[in-house]
């Protein structure tokens, strides 16, 4: 029997309406949704075609047992979706919450196989409650959770380690296609487990060490607010909030005045290249960071985004192309562990979500070396058999 179900999961991640898909068919909305709705079967070739342009199996589509596509794993209401326009359409926000879902399950099926230590921003959110229970000033709350986060997150390292650490510190990243007007969002699962979601379109390393800090920032801070409840101003709050927080997290007051008394010219940009070095931060952030302690005075700070935008440093700025872009690596590793010790292969993987692998490469950023790899090794450990007679060959 049809699964209609499945088919909208797929079409909602995809982040097609019933009209666009109905196109790609060469078949009416009213079509597609029967197929949904009422689990009519589409003529055959449709289900081929909806298996090619979603690169699942077309089994996929019959199956009663699809957790990672059609369970809610997350609440809609917990999505920190940052844009630059709040009234970001209906239809972007569906098709993140429909991914928020399944990164929440394939992360859960994944890590179901192995035993996980307590993940130590769980220690962190305890300490965090009781500061967010305290009566004091907000920003002073701000900035001694940042320290906190800091000490336990970096614990002295480099910003340029921030997305590995946070890996280790018990959150999931991953990185996908956002809009241009997007930047990352984040989330806590009905698990009580952290994600983070990149763009992976920005491509600048210190941009990227903003969207972590932002996000961190809301995981730690907001994990009770519903956000696309917000009025326009409580938005605006809890974004400034977190925006706070990633200053005073990448740059820390007392260790950052310390380094930007080397700078010799303060309202030229060209001299904040040695503490972009230091910090693995925008020298735009840190000219705003530098303004807020005291730093510069008005003229200076005035002066300096007169040079930014005569040298063209708005759209790209000195070391942006030479300082590594990083990247997760914790569900690779992940699975390379599960494929290395045998408890699962590419192919059993992709036989129980009845994927194709190029979904996985592009809707979780699976690595192709990777699967590949395992893949060949597969087909060799066949080829053995068979040649050692342990497979008798039927063709």
């Amino acid at each position: 029997m049809f699964k209609g179900e499945n088919l909208k999961a797929l079409r909602m991640i995809e982040g097609y309406s019933r009209k666009s898909l109905a196109d790609v068919l060469q078949v009416s909305e009213q079509a597609v949704w029967q197929y949904e709705v009422q689990n009519m079967m589409p003529e055959i070739n449709k289900i081929y075609t909806l298996a090619q342009q979603f690169n699942v199996k077309t089994k996929f589509f019959f199956s009663a047992k699809q957790d990672l596509f059609t369970q809610t794993a997350v609440d809609t209401h917990s999505i920190a979706f940052r844009s630059k326009n709040q009234r970001t359409s209906t239809k972007i926000l569906s098709q993140n919450h429909a991914q928020a879902n399944f990164y929440a399950q394939l992360t859960d099926y994944l890590s179901g196989y192995v035993k996980q230590p307590h993940p130590p921003i769980l220690t962190l959110i305890h300490k965090i409650d009781r500061y967010l229970s305290q009566n004091m000033d907000a920003r002073a709350r701000i900035q001694l959770i940042a320290n906190e986060a800091r000490e336990m997150v970096l614990n002295h390292q480099s910003n340029d380690q921030l997305l590995l650490a946070l890996e280790k510190f018990g959150i999931y990243i991953y990185e996908k296609d956002l809009t241009d007007d997007a930047d990352a969002y984040s989330f806590w699962s009905k698990h009580q487990v952290p994600f983070i979601i990149l763009s992976n379109n920005k491509g600048v390393a210190v941009r990227r060490h903003f969207d972590l800090a932002h996000e961190l920032g809301h995981l730690l801070l907001h994990r009770q607010v519903e956000f696309d409840m917000l009025t326009h101003e409580a938005f605006q709050t809890i974004e400034k909030e977190a925006d706070i927080f990633a200053a005073e997290f990448l740059l820390p007051e007392k260790q950052f005045i310390e380094s930007f008394h080397q700078v010799k010219k303060k309202s030229n940009p060209d001299h904040f290249v040695m503490l972009k070095e230091q910090w693995h931060v925008s020298i735009q952030a840190m000219a705003m960071r530098a303004f807020y302690l005291g730093l510069l005075s008005d003229t200076q700070y005035r002066y300096f985004w007169s040079l930014i935008n005569k040298k063209g440093y708005k759209k790209r700025e000195p070391l942006d192309v030479d300082i590594q872009l990083p990247k997760p690596v914790k569900i690779n590793s992940l699975l390379n562990m599960l494929f290395s010790k045998k408890v699962l292969t590419p192919e059993s993987l992709l036989d129980d979500l009845q994927l194709e692998p190029e979904f996985l490469y592009k809707k979780a950023s699976i690595s192709q070396k990777l699967f590949e790899k395992f893949m060949q090794q597969e087909k060799r450990t066949a080829e053995a058999d068979v040649l050692n007679g342990f497979v008798i060959p039927f063709t």
